[in-house]
Protein backbone atom coordinates (compact mmCIF):
# COMPACT_ATOMS: atom_id res chain seq x y z
CA UNK A 1 0.00 0.00 0.00
CA UNK A 2 1.33 3.41 -0.87
CA UNK A 3 0.69 6.24 1.54
CA UNK A 4 1.11 9.98 1.74
CA UNK A 5 4.50 10.26 3.40
CA UNK A 6 6.48 11.25 0.32
CA UNK A 7 3.98 13.96 -0.48
CA UNK A 8 4.21 15.23 3.09
CA UNK A 9 7.98 15.27 2.73
CA UNK A 10 8.06 17.07 -0.61
CA UNK A 11 5.31 19.57 0.16
CA UNK A 12 6.63 20.37 3.60
CA UNK A 13 10.26 20.96 2.77
CA UNK A 14 9.57 23.10 -0.29
CA UNK A 15 6.66 25.14 1.08
CA UNK A 16 8.23 25.87 4.43
CA UNK A 17 11.35 26.90 2.57
CA UNK A 18 9.30 29.35 0.48
CA UNK A 19 9.14 27.36 -2.76
CA UNK A 20 6.26 25.56 -4.43
CA UNK A 21 6.28 21.80 -4.97
CA UNK A 22 6.28 20.44 -8.49
CA UNK A 23 2.83 18.87 -8.16
CA UNK A 24 1.33 22.24 -7.19
CA UNK A 25 3.04 23.95 -10.10
CA UNK A 26 1.61 21.37 -12.46
CA UNK A 27 -1.84 21.59 -10.93
CA UNK A 28 -2.03 25.36 -11.18
CA UNK A 29 -0.15 25.67 -14.43
CA UNK A 30 -2.89 24.62 -16.83
CA UNK A 31 -5.79 26.94 -17.59
CA UNK A 32 -8.43 24.27 -18.11
CA UNK A 33 -12.17 24.88 -17.68
CA UNK A 34 -13.66 27.98 -16.07
CA UNK A 35 -16.10 25.64 -14.28
CA UNK A 36 -14.12 22.52 -13.39
CA UNK A 37 -16.13 21.48 -10.34
CA UNK A 38 -18.86 18.87 -10.73
CA UNK A 39 -22.33 19.84 -9.43
CA UNK A 40 -22.22 19.07 -5.71
CA UNK A 41 -25.15 16.65 -5.87
CA UNK A 42 -27.23 17.50 -2.81
CA UNK A 43 -30.59 19.22 -2.49
CA UNK A 44 -29.19 22.52 -1.19
CA UNK A 45 -27.51 25.35 -3.04
CA UNK A 46 -24.17 26.26 -1.49
CA UNK A 47 -23.03 29.53 0.03
CA UNK A 48 -19.55 30.48 1.21
CA UNK A 49 -18.08 33.08 3.58
CA UNK A 50 -14.56 34.05 4.63
CA UNK A 51 -13.33 34.86 8.12
CA UNK A 52 -10.09 35.91 9.76
CA UNK A 53 -9.90 34.83 13.40
CA UNK A 54 -7.04 36.01 15.62
CA UNK A 55 -6.20 34.10 18.77
CA UNK A 56 -5.16 36.83 21.20
CA UNK A 57 -4.04 34.22 23.73
CA UNK A 58 -1.31 32.75 21.49
CA UNK A 59 1.81 34.26 20.05
CA UNK A 60 2.72 33.25 16.50
CA UNK A 61 5.08 30.27 16.90
CA UNK A 62 6.62 30.62 13.43
CA UNK A 63 7.90 34.18 14.00
CA UNK A 64 10.33 35.54 16.57
CA UNK A 65 8.25 38.64 17.30
CA UNK A 66 6.38 37.81 20.52
CA UNK A 67 3.84 40.55 19.74
CA UNK A 68 2.58 38.61 16.72
CA UNK A 69 -0.71 36.87 17.43
CA UNK A 70 -1.84 33.64 15.82
CA UNK A 71 -3.84 34.39 12.64
CA UNK A 72 -6.25 31.71 11.37
CA UNK A 73 -8.07 32.16 8.06
CA UNK A 74 -11.18 30.08 7.46
CA UNK A 75 -13.62 29.61 4.62
CA UNK A 76 -17.08 28.30 5.41
CA UNK A 77 -19.39 26.48 2.99
CA UNK A 78 -23.03 25.98 3.98
CA UNK A 79 -26.57 25.22 2.75
CA UNK A 80 -27.84 28.44 1.19
CA UNK A 81 -30.72 30.15 -0.58
CA UNK A 82 -29.01 32.47 -3.09
CA UNK A 83 -30.86 34.68 -5.53
CA UNK A 84 -31.67 32.85 -8.76
CA UNK A 85 -29.34 35.13 -10.75
CA UNK A 86 -26.50 35.15 -8.21
CA UNK A 87 -22.97 34.88 -9.58
CA UNK A 88 -20.92 31.87 -8.57
CA UNK A 89 -17.94 32.66 -6.35
CA UNK A 90 -14.44 32.71 -7.77
CA UNK A 91 -12.06 30.00 -6.62
CA UNK A 92 -9.26 32.55 -6.04
CA UNK A 93 -10.77 35.67 -4.53
CA UNK A 94 -7.71 37.27 -2.93
CA UNK A 95 -4.57 36.37 -4.92
CA UNK A 96 -2.51 38.99 -3.06
CA UNK A 97 -2.94 36.88 0.07
CA UNK A 98 -0.28 34.52 -1.21
CA UNK A 99 2.43 37.10 -1.91
CA UNK A 100 5.11 35.74 -4.23
CA UNK A 101 3.31 32.41 -4.26
CA UNK A 102 0.30 33.97 -6.04
CA UNK A 103 1.85 33.78 -9.50
CA UNK A 104 0.79 30.21 -10.25
CA UNK A 105 -2.74 31.07 -9.11
CA UNK A 106 -2.95 33.79 -11.77
CA UNK A 107 -4.04 31.16 -14.27
CA UNK A 108 -6.92 30.15 -12.01
CA UNK A 109 -8.41 33.58 -11.44
CA UNK A 110 -11.12 32.89 -14.02
CA UNK A 111 -12.22 29.65 -12.29
CA UNK A 112 -15.62 29.66 -10.61
CA UNK A 113 -17.03 27.30 -8.00
CA UNK A 114 -20.57 26.11 -7.37
CA UNK A 115 -20.88 28.40 -4.32
CA UNK A 116 -22.37 31.87 -3.95
CA UNK A 117 -20.43 34.36 -1.84
CA UNK A 118 -22.26 35.51 1.32
CA UNK A 119 -25.58 33.93 0.30
CA UNK A 120 -28.20 33.61 3.08
CA UNK A 121 -28.14 30.41 5.11
CA UNK A 122 -30.94 28.09 3.94
CA UNK A 123 -34.14 27.87 5.95
CA UNK A 124 -35.20 29.82 9.00
CA UNK A 125 -34.46 27.73 12.06
CA UNK A 126 -32.74 24.59 10.84
CA UNK A 127 -29.52 23.66 12.62
CA UNK A 128 -26.90 21.95 10.50
CA UNK A 129 -24.13 19.59 11.64
CA UNK A 130 -20.61 20.96 11.27
CA UNK A 131 -17.52 19.50 9.60
CA UNK A 132 -14.09 21.01 10.25
CA UNK A 133 -11.91 20.61 7.15
CA UNK A 134 -8.13 20.84 7.58
CA UNK A 135 -6.24 21.72 4.40
CA UNK A 136 -3.27 19.72 3.24
CA UNK A 137 0.07 20.81 4.69
CA UNK A 138 1.59 23.62 2.69
CA UNK A 139 -1.58 24.17 0.67
CA UNK A 140 -4.71 26.34 1.02
CA UNK A 141 -7.90 26.11 3.08
CA UNK A 142 -10.06 25.91 -0.07
CA UNK A 143 -7.94 23.17 -1.68
CA UNK A 144 -10.72 20.63 -1.02
CA UNK A 145 -13.58 22.67 -2.45
CA UNK A 146 -14.79 19.54 -4.28
CA UNK A 147 -15.64 17.83 -0.99
CA UNK A 148 -16.65 20.95 0.96
CA UNK A 149 -19.30 21.88 -1.61
CA UNK A 150 -20.60 18.31 -1.78
CA UNK A 151 -21.04 18.11 1.99
CA UNK A 152 -22.65 21.56 2.17
CA UNK A 153 -25.14 20.63 -0.55
CA UNK A 154 -26.21 17.71 1.63
CA UNK A 155 -26.89 19.90 4.65
CA UNK A 156 -23.54 20.31 6.42
CA UNK A 157 -21.68 23.46 7.42
CA UNK A 158 -18.05 22.92 6.42
CA UNK A 159 -15.28 25.03 7.93
CA UNK A 160 -12.03 25.04 5.95
CA UNK A 161 -9.03 25.94 8.12
CA UNK A 162 -5.78 27.53 6.94
CA UNK A 163 -2.80 26.92 9.23
CA UNK A 164 -0.34 29.81 9.04
CA UNK A 165 3.27 28.71 8.80
CA UNK A 166 2.51 25.49 6.96
CA UNK A 167 0.25 27.02 4.31
CA UNK A 168 0.65 29.49 1.44
CA UNK A 169 -0.94 32.50 3.17
CA UNK A 170 1.32 35.51 3.72
CA UNK A 171 -0.81 38.69 3.58
CA UNK A 172 -3.85 38.93 5.84
CA UNK A 173 -7.00 41.09 5.62
CA UNK A 174 -6.05 43.06 8.75
CA UNK A 175 -2.75 44.12 7.14
CA UNK A 176 -0.59 41.58 8.93
CA UNK A 177 2.24 40.22 6.79
CA UNK A 178 3.51 36.82 7.81
CA UNK A 179 7.14 35.85 7.28
CA UNK A 180 8.37 32.70 8.99
CA UNK A 181 11.72 33.21 10.71
CA UNK A 182 11.77 30.49 13.36
CA UNK A 183 10.87 26.81 13.74
CA UNK A 184 12.19 26.41 10.21
CA UNK A 185 12.34 22.91 8.71
CA UNK A 186 15.55 20.93 8.91
CA UNK A 187 17.82 20.85 5.90
CA UNK A 188 17.27 17.47 4.23
CA UNK A 189 20.47 15.42 3.99
CA UNK A 190 19.52 14.23 0.50
CA UNK A 191 18.86 10.58 1.32
CA UNK A 192 15.32 9.26 1.11
CA UNK A 193 15.20 7.40 4.43
CA UNK A 194 16.89 10.19 6.42
CA UNK A 195 14.95 12.93 4.63
CA UNK A 196 11.65 11.28 5.50
CA UNK A 197 12.29 10.43 9.14
CA UNK A 198 13.97 13.77 9.91
CA UNK A 199 11.13 15.72 8.42
CA UNK A 200 8.46 13.56 10.05
CA UNK A 201 10.01 14.26 13.45
CA UNK A 202 9.91 17.98 12.67
CA UNK A 203 6.26 17.84 11.58
CA UNK A 204 5.26 15.80 14.60
CA UNK A 205 6.68 18.43 16.94
CA UNK A 206 5.98 22.13 16.67
CA UNK A 207 4.00 21.99 13.43
CA UNK A 208 1.43 19.38 14.43
CA UNK A 209 1.03 20.75 17.94
CA UNK A 210 0.24 24.16 16.42
CA UNK A 211 -2.41 22.61 14.18
CA UNK A 212 -3.93 20.88 17.20
CA UNK A 213 -4.17 24.22 18.99
CA UNK A 214 -5.67 25.82 15.86
CA UNK A 215 -8.34 23.11 15.79
CA UNK A 216 -9.43 23.84 19.35
CA UNK A 217 -9.43 27.57 18.66
CA UNK A 218 -11.63 27.11 15.59
CA UNK A 219 -14.16 25.11 17.58
CA UNK A 220 -14.20 27.85 20.22
CA UNK A 221 -14.82 30.46 17.52
CA UNK A 222 -17.66 28.41 16.05
CA UNK A 223 -19.32 28.35 19.45
CA UNK A 224 -18.90 32.12 19.61
CA UNK A 225 -20.45 32.95 16.23
CA UNK A 226 -23.24 30.44 16.83
CA UNK A 227 -24.39 32.46 19.83
CA UNK A 228 -23.80 35.95 18.38
CA UNK A 229 -27.05 37.63 17.51
CA UNK A 230 -26.73 39.23 14.08
CA UNK A 231 -24.12 36.79 12.85
CA UNK A 232 -25.26 34.93 9.68
CA UNK A 233 -24.69 31.61 11.48
CA UNK A 234 -26.45 32.63 14.71
CA UNK A 235 -28.13 29.50 16.07
CA UNK A 236 -27.68 27.64 12.77
CA UNK A 237 -24.83 25.30 13.74
CA UNK A 238 -25.62 22.06 15.52
CA UNK A 239 -22.50 21.92 17.65
CA UNK A 240 -23.58 18.67 19.26
CA UNK A 241 -22.85 17.08 15.88
CA UNK A 242 -19.31 18.03 14.86
CA UNK A 243 -17.08 15.99 12.58
CA UNK A 244 -13.62 16.58 11.15
CA UNK A 245 -11.94 15.72 7.89
CA UNK A 246 -8.96 16.85 5.84
CA UNK A 247 -6.43 15.93 3.22
CA UNK A 248 -2.89 14.70 3.90
CA UNK A 249 -1.46 16.44 7.00
CA UNK A 250 -4.96 17.85 7.47
CA UNK A 251 -6.39 14.34 7.56
CA UNK A 252 -4.00 13.49 10.37
CA UNK A 253 -5.17 16.62 12.23
CA UNK A 254 -8.79 15.52 11.79
CA UNK A 255 -8.15 12.10 13.35
CA UNK A 256 -6.19 13.69 16.22
CA UNK A 257 -9.14 16.00 16.96
CA UNK A 258 -11.21 12.97 17.95
CA UNK A 259 -8.72 12.32 20.73
CA UNK A 260 -8.05 15.94 21.71
CA UNK A 261 -11.56 17.38 21.84
CA UNK A 262 -14.78 15.68 22.97
CA UNK A 263 -16.77 18.06 20.76
CA UNK A 264 -15.58 16.11 17.69
CA UNK A 265 -17.73 13.00 17.25
CA UNK A 266 -16.23 11.39 14.11
CA UNK A 267 -13.45 11.94 11.56
CA UNK A 268 -12.40 11.03 8.02
CA UNK A 269 -8.72 11.10 7.04
CA UNK A 270 -8.41 11.69 3.29
CA UNK A 271 -5.06 10.04 2.53
CA UNK A 272 -3.10 11.48 5.42
CA UNK A 273 -0.19 9.87 7.25
CA UNK A 274 -0.90 9.84 10.99
CA UNK A 275 0.85 12.12 13.47
CA UNK A 276 0.34 12.93 17.14
CA UNK A 277 -0.39 10.52 19.97
CA UNK A 278 -3.52 9.11 18.33
CA UNK A 279 -1.33 6.80 16.26
CA UNK A 280 -0.02 5.09 19.43
CA UNK A 281 -3.12 5.36 21.62
CA UNK A 282 -6.05 5.14 19.25
CA UNK A 283 -9.36 6.97 19.59
CA UNK A 284 -12.75 6.36 21.11
CA UNK A 285 -14.59 7.92 18.16
CA UNK A 286 -15.54 6.34 14.81
CA UNK A 287 -13.00 7.05 12.08
CA UNK A 288 -12.45 6.36 8.39
CA UNK A 289 -9.10 6.22 6.60
CA UNK A 290 -9.18 6.81 2.84
CA UNK A 291 -6.04 5.80 0.92
CA UNK A 292 -4.80 6.31 -2.60
CA UNK A 293 -4.02 3.18 -4.57
CA UNK A 294 -1.62 4.16 -7.32
CA UNK A 295 1.80 2.74 -8.12
CA UNK A 296 4.93 3.70 -6.14
CA UNK A 297 6.76 6.73 -7.57
CA UNK A 298 10.15 4.97 -7.62
CA UNK A 299 11.41 2.30 -10.01
CA UNK A 300 15.05 1.68 -9.07
CA UNK A 301 15.46 -1.38 -6.84
CA UNK A 302 17.42 0.38 -4.07
CA UNK A 303 15.11 3.36 -3.82
CA UNK A 304 12.02 1.19 -4.06
CA UNK A 305 13.27 -0.94 -1.18
CA UNK A 306 13.67 2.14 1.05
CA UNK A 307 10.28 3.41 -0.08
CA UNK A 308 8.64 0.13 0.92
CA UNK A 309 10.42 0.21 4.27
CA UNK A 310 9.01 3.65 4.96
CA UNK A 311 5.56 2.65 3.75
CA UNK A 312 5.63 -0.29 6.18
CA UNK A 313 6.41 2.13 9.00
CA UNK A 314 3.51 4.41 8.07
CA UNK A 315 1.12 1.50 7.63
CA UNK A 316 2.23 0.20 11.03
CA UNK A 317 1.05 3.45 12.60
CA UNK A 318 -2.32 2.97 10.92
CA UNK A 319 -2.58 -0.56 12.30
CA UNK A 320 -1.58 0.54 15.81
CA UNK A 321 -4.13 3.34 15.80
CA UNK A 322 -6.97 1.15 14.55
CA UNK A 323 -6.18 -1.78 16.84
CA UNK A 324 -6.15 0.51 19.89
CA UNK A 325 -9.33 2.35 18.91
CA UNK A 326 -12.52 1.38 20.68
CA UNK A 327 -15.16 2.47 18.19
CA UNK A 328 -16.09 1.63 14.60
CA UNK A 329 -13.45 2.13 11.95
CA UNK A 330 -13.23 1.83 8.17
CA UNK A 331 -10.49 1.79 5.55
CA UNK A 332 -10.99 2.40 1.85
CA UNK A 333 -8.33 2.17 -0.87
CA UNK A 334 -9.16 3.76 -4.22
CA UNK A 335 -7.41 2.10 -7.14
CA UNK A 336 -5.48 4.09 -9.77
CA UNK A 337 -5.32 7.25 -7.67
CA UNK A 338 -2.44 9.24 -6.23
CA UNK A 339 -2.18 11.46 -3.16
CA UNK A 340 -3.05 14.59 -5.13
CA UNK A 341 -6.43 13.12 -6.17
CA UNK A 342 -7.74 13.97 -2.72
CA UNK A 343 -7.46 17.69 -3.54
CA UNK A 344 -8.86 20.02 -6.21
CA UNK A 345 -5.55 20.21 -8.04
CA UNK A 346 -6.09 17.53 -10.73
CA UNK A 347 -9.15 19.44 -11.95
CA UNK A 348 -6.88 22.22 -13.18
CA UNK A 349 -4.33 20.13 -15.00
CA UNK A 350 -4.51 18.62 -18.45
CA UNK A 351 -1.78 16.16 -17.49
CA UNK A 352 -3.00 12.82 -16.15
CA UNK A 353 -0.74 9.82 -15.74
CA UNK A 354 -1.59 6.93 -18.06
CA UNK A 355 -4.02 4.53 -16.44
CA UNK A 356 -4.98 6.97 -13.68
CA UNK A 357 -8.57 7.29 -12.57
CA UNK A 358 -10.42 10.29 -13.97
CA UNK A 359 -10.17 13.06 -11.32
CA UNK A 360 -13.92 13.59 -11.19
CA UNK A 361 -14.53 9.89 -10.71
CA UNK A 362 -11.99 9.88 -7.88
CA UNK A 363 -13.78 12.83 -6.29
CA UNK A 364 -17.13 11.08 -6.68
CA UNK A 365 -15.86 8.06 -4.75
CA UNK A 366 -14.13 10.13 -2.06
CA UNK A 367 -17.27 12.19 -1.52
CA UNK A 368 -19.57 9.16 -1.46
CA UNK A 369 -17.66 7.46 1.35
CA UNK A 370 -17.09 10.69 3.27
CA UNK A 371 -20.78 11.62 3.12
CA UNK A 372 -21.97 8.12 4.01
CA UNK A 373 -19.68 8.07 7.05
CA UNK A 374 -20.80 11.44 8.41
CA UNK A 375 -24.46 10.74 7.68
CA UNK A 376 -24.21 7.55 9.72
CA UNK A 377 -22.26 8.93 12.67
CA UNK A 378 -23.53 12.50 12.89
CA UNK A 379 -27.10 12.02 11.66
CA UNK A 380 -27.81 8.41 12.56
CA UNK A 381 -28.60 7.46 8.96
CA UNK A 382 -27.34 3.93 8.38
CA UNK A 383 -25.56 3.58 5.06
CA UNK A 384 -25.39 0.49 2.86
CA UNK A 385 -22.07 1.82 1.57
CA UNK A 386 -20.52 1.17 4.99
CA UNK A 387 -21.70 -2.43 5.16
CA UNK A 388 -19.28 -3.91 2.64
CA UNK A 389 -17.84 -3.70 -0.88
CA UNK A 390 -19.98 -1.73 -3.31
CA UNK A 391 -20.84 -2.51 -6.92
CA UNK A 392 -21.25 1.24 -7.47
CA UNK A 393 -17.59 1.86 -6.67
CA UNK A 394 -15.65 -1.11 -7.96
CA UNK A 395 -12.43 0.90 -7.69
CA UNK A 396 -12.71 0.86 -3.90
CA UNK A 397 -11.33 -1.85 -1.62
CA UNK A 398 -13.24 -1.78 1.64
CA UNK A 399 -12.38 -2.94 5.15
CA UNK A 400 -14.15 -2.29 8.45
CA UNK A 401 -14.37 -3.05 12.14
CA UNK A 402 -17.71 -2.56 13.89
Amino acid sequence: MTRAFLSNLTIGVTLLAGAQPAWAQAATGARGSAAPFSPPGGTYAVGTRDYLWIDSTRSEPFTKDQKDRRHVLVQIWYPATPASDAERALYIRAPKEFGDSSRPFARLQHVKTNSVLDAPVAGTGERYPVIVYHAGGGWVRFGGTFTAEALASHGYIVVGVDHTGFSMSANFPDGYKFVSDTLLPPTPPGKLREDATTFWDYLNGAVFDTWRADGKFVLDQLEKINRESGNPFYGRMDLDRIGATGWSFGGAAAIQMTRDDPRVKAAVDQDGQLFGDVREKGTGRPVMLLHHGGDPPYKSADTLAIYRELVAMVDGWDRDMLERSTNDWYEVWIARTQHVNFSDSPLFSSRTAPGSLDPRRAHEIINAYTLAFFDQYLRGRASDLLKGPSTLYGEATFKKKQ
